[in-house]
């Protein structure tokens, strides 16, 4: 609940809000009584999103893209008030959650996990996701499902998420929000967009947020860990001409909490409860992300287009965290180990598209002509910490440094090079096609600085696109994703030192999209199988084997999802989705589902517009029983989860307006286990750790003014 002084602030902002709104009164001339606060505020906006601009890598129509594709707008992320990726990608039910141990969050997406290297854009360039992302920076989020190798090269083959930055406007707005919440939870956000010049070729936007929160679970001495998070970013656009517009910006993202690691479970359920944390109580994690890039927008002329854009990503990491050994715990205490580490991640990406609209007799095209440069660097260097045991309910002695263990460093750098075409063939109304060819190479540096390890792989795309109709459309695609391997790299293999060649991903996908009630109302299904191929086994005794390319998973699934009004007062966004997800050769998890993969999930999140003043949200998600570990071992029970929305609007006039919101999540204090979970393949020996606890019933109330 909320503390004394937590309330204080949430009055002092309802207060400054309302002094604003006196205040624009008198300047105006009005008079500020109550009955002219309260007036229509006109319709909200819809969750429809009639376009992406990721999955094609240019802007296209839903209608036209030949794959699955949801986009969870600004809107959305409002209403729901979320903080951190988890919140957004709750609203696809593709995507699956896995743990969240230190202190970032991982994800599946049809069933095959992201790398935090090439599982993640921002505004459709690859992004290093390995941290919490700053959603208040984003505009809205799209989930692209399938392989997306042609355009994007080496990534899962479940997809991609694309986190795309909000944008300087040229009118000017104002939003301030203060949020406050359950676990001392709170959060200032400032958004301010505008023209700095008259003419308003100068376009800036401004985003500031703080947050600090405590956790609900605690470490053995009773404390919780507790997290300062900042975010800033700056984004200025500059049309140089009618025809040219130059783009920078510059974010700042600082995370600094305490670590927990997750419960750990035996015989299904949590040992010494739900809010214990294993880990010490000066476990801690700091991050520091900077992103930094300029871009440009060039219409060359009538038919042709040039983007040209380059990404500085620099992030540094200090983790200061215990290893805590569950297995040992004898009902008082159990042992730690632990490390001092700094991590520091270089991420730098360029890309150049060249678009062309022409025709050839009577058939359309939209050729993409492209290129991009990604550019990876790693160093590392970590210290062991003394053991040390934890008695329950007493505080951990100071972490120290085992003087006699040798130091760990790691130095590690890669460049990726992409060449890629893509033609988009209108024949007629009805009738559309899609062909597209990519080359990838990735070299890495060889030990002694001279010999190159050089990985490349030919990715194709096709598809074909049918429209019965000017508001539908039914599509057939075939796609292809790769995953570069490196060298085997092990004393015990039998190979090692061999190459190895790329995991590849595979797809067939039949799917169809219609824009219904005026097209208001967004809806596409879609059944597809995918394939991923190649993937490494270990072949031989536990001391001696050898490590083939003869892994394969097979994943069919059927995906429907739909969003908009269903009347003038009534919105959705819902997504179901059913998954067949198997290994089907491999020498240890045979005819196994993967991890953490469940067979359905379904989710739901909708806004009645009760009176043109107030909204009323209701959510549910819903996600089905699944295995905690590649051994299937360990299963964790399904769930549905309730989350409620109430929303007040007061507009003093078409600029001001003050809105108050109200949102608890887990309604109905539902107990659930999320993601993550290790047992070593043996859950009914080693029990379950690192396993993610749903939280219970919480809340956030939130006032916002904007102009």
């Amino acid at each position: 609940m909320f503390k004394r002084s937590q309330l204080s602030m949430l009055i002092g902002a309802t207060l400054a809000s309302s002094i604003i709104y006196v205040n624009a009164a008198e300047n105006t001339g009005i008079e500020a009584d109550p009955e002219k606060l309260m007036v229509v505020t006109g319709e909200r906006a819809n969750y429809k999103a009639d376009s992406n601009t990721g999955s094609m890598r240019m802007e296209m129509t839903q209608l036209e893209t030949p794959g699955q594709v949801t986009v969870i707008d600004e809107q959305i992320i409002d209403e729901q008030r979320a903080t951190k990726l988890s919140d957004v990608l709750k609203n696809d039910s593709s995507v699956s959650a896995l743990g969240d141990s230190r202190n970032r969050e991982r994800f599946a997406l049809r069933g095959f996990e992201l790398s935090s290297s090439s599982g993640y854009l921002r505004d459709g360039k690859q992004h290093w996701s390995h941290y919490r992302q700053p959603v208040e920076l984003l505009q809205s989020v799209e989930v692209l499902k399938g392989p997306a190798g042609l355009l994007y090269g080496q990534s899962a083959p479940g997809g991609l998420i694309n986190m795309v930055s909000k944008k300087p406007t040229a009118e000017t707005h104002v939003v301030f929000s203060q949020d406050l919440g359950s676990n001392n939870s709170t959060r200032s956000t400032l958004d301010i967009s505008g023209a700095l010049n008259k003419e308003k070729t100068l376009r800036s936007r401004l985003v500031l947020s703080q947050q600090n929160y405590d956790s609900w679970r605690s470490y053995s001495d009773g404390s919780s860990p507790s997290t300062d998070r900042f975010v800033g970013g700056l984004f200025v656009d500059y049309d140089l001409n009618d025809a040219v517009t130059i783009s920078a910006h510059y974010d700042r993202t600082t995370d600094d909490g305490g670590v927990d690691s997750g419960a750990y479970v035996v015989a299904g359920k949590s040992v010494l409860g739900d809010k214990y944390i294993w880990d010490t109580q000066w476990s801690n994690i700091d991050n520091e992300v900077e992103n930094v890039g300029v871009g440009i927008d060039a219409q060359l002329n009538d038919n042709w287009s040039l983007n040209v854009s380059y990404n500085y990503q620099d992030f540094k990491r200090h983790d200061v965290e215990s290893y805590p050994v569950e297995t040992t715990f004898d009902g008082t205490t159990y042992t730690q180990a632990g490390s001092d580490r700094s991590d520091n991640w270089i991420f730098q990406t360029a890309s150049a598209d060249l678009v062309g609209e022409f025709k050839t007799g009577d058939i359309g095209h939209k050729v993409l002509i492209g290129s991009n440069w990604l550019g990876y660097s790693y160093e590392r260097e970590q210290y062991s910490l003394v053991g040390s045991t934890t008695t329950v309910g007493e505080p951990n002695s100071s972490a120290t440094i085992d003087a006699t263990a040798s130091v760990r460093t790691t130095d590690s750098k890669y460049n990726s090079y992409g060449f890629y075409i893509q033609d988009m063939v209108t024949f007629n109304d009805q009738w559309q096609a899609l062909a597209g060819l990519r080359y990838d190479l990735k070299v890495t540096p060889g030990d002694d600085g001279e010999s190159d390890e050089r990985l490349d792989a030919i990715v194709p795309k096709v598809a074909l696109i049918y429209h019965p109709t000017s508001n539908g459309s039914i599509y057939l695609t075939y796609s292809e994703s790769f995953e570069p391997q490196s060298d085997v790299s092990d004393s015990n293999a039998t190979n090692d030192g061999a190459s190895l060649d790329p995991v590849n991903g595979k797809l067939y996908e039949l799917g169809t999209k219609w824009e219904l009630f005026d097209k208001q109302l967004f809806a596409s299904g879609a059944v597809f199988e995918i394939t991923e191929e190649n993937s490494t086994i270990n072949v031989g005794s536990a001391d001696s084997y050898e490590v083939t390319q003869t892994g394969e998973r097979v994943h069919r699934g059927v995906e429907l999802a739909f969003q908009g009004n269903i009347t003038d007062d009534f919105s959705l966004s819902g997504t179901g989705t059913y998954l067949d997800a198997e290994y089907t050769t491999d020498a240890n998890y045979q005819g196994n589902r993967p991890a953490d993969v469940p067979k359905f999930a379904a989710s739901l999140w909708s806004r009645y517009q009760v009176t043109h003043n107030t909204d009323l949200n209701l959510g549910a998600t819903y996600v089905g029983s699944r295995y905690g570990d590649a051994a299937n071992t360990f299963k964790k029970d399904g769930y549905t989860r309730f989350d409620l929305g109430l929303a007040h609007h007061f507009q003093y006039d078409q600029n001001l307006e003050m809105v108050f919101r109200f949102n608890v999540e887990n309604l109905l204090d539902t107990d659930y286990y999320a993601g993550g979970g290790s047992t070593g393949d043996d859950y009914a020996t080693n029990g379950a750790q690192n396993v993610v606890v749903g939280e219970g019933r919480n809340f956030m109330a939130t006032v916002q003014v904007r102009y």
